[in-house]
């Protein structure tokens, strides 16, 4: 996926990195991994989200993003995070990371699951990494589900119902605290 390279890729990047600050924090909140704990981040854009949960005594974050531009800037904005081995940053779609990443306690995915399609393979795949128990905290720009779903209720019904289908426990969709309660929260257990 060329979605976002090259030079629009960094422009894009520096509007991801302002206004999806408010989400991703919020993703990371409802979250609120647990001492060690291993998460995946589906999509990480600019890599915002992941400074928020390397501010949080994770054990190991795994970020995935098909997009080497975010790979990099994200790698930039998390250097010593690397470094010090607690993230890896895999140039790939969620539904294509080797089992080997896993097993995780938690995800999050902030703004990227509407473009994770077909969403069935996604679901799976992140049925496979999340151990039992492990949470899924998915926000969404209801904008971006009107899009590419045509309305919220038709994206909700196939997230939620791909997760269900790949054997999530529980699903609940919401509304989001940010964007002024305009986003939409989807929270899995597996």
């Amino acid at each position: 996926m060329a979605m976002f390279e090259g030079v629009s890729g960094r422009i894009a990047a520096s509007v991801m990195a302002r206004m999806n600050a408010e989400a991703e924090a919020e993703a990371v909140a409802r979250l609120d991994p647990a001492a060690g704990s291993a998460v995946l981040v589906i999509g990480f854009g600019p890599g915002v989200g992941i400074e928020r949960l390397l501010g949080r005594p994770v054990g190991r974050v795994v970020g995935t993003d098909p997009s080497l531009v975010m790979n990099e800037i994200a790698a930039d904005r998390n250097r010593d995070a690397i470094d010090a081995g607690r993230l890896e940053l895999v140039p790939t779609v969620v539904a294509d990371l080797p089992l080997e990443y896993g097993p995780f306690d938690g995800a999050i995915a902030v703004h990227t699951l509407q473009i994770c399609r077909p969403f069935g393979p996604t679901a799976a795949r992140l049925a496979a990494l999340l151990k039992p128990g492990g949470r899924l905290i998915a926000i969404t720009h209801a904008w971006a589900a009107r899009k590419d779903y045509g309305d919220e209720d038709a994206f909700i019904g196939e997230v939620s119902g791909g997760l269900q289908a790949a054997g999530f426990a529980r699903v609940h969709s919401a509304l989001a605290d940010a964007e002024k309660r305009t986003a939409l929260l989807i929270e899995a257990v597996r």
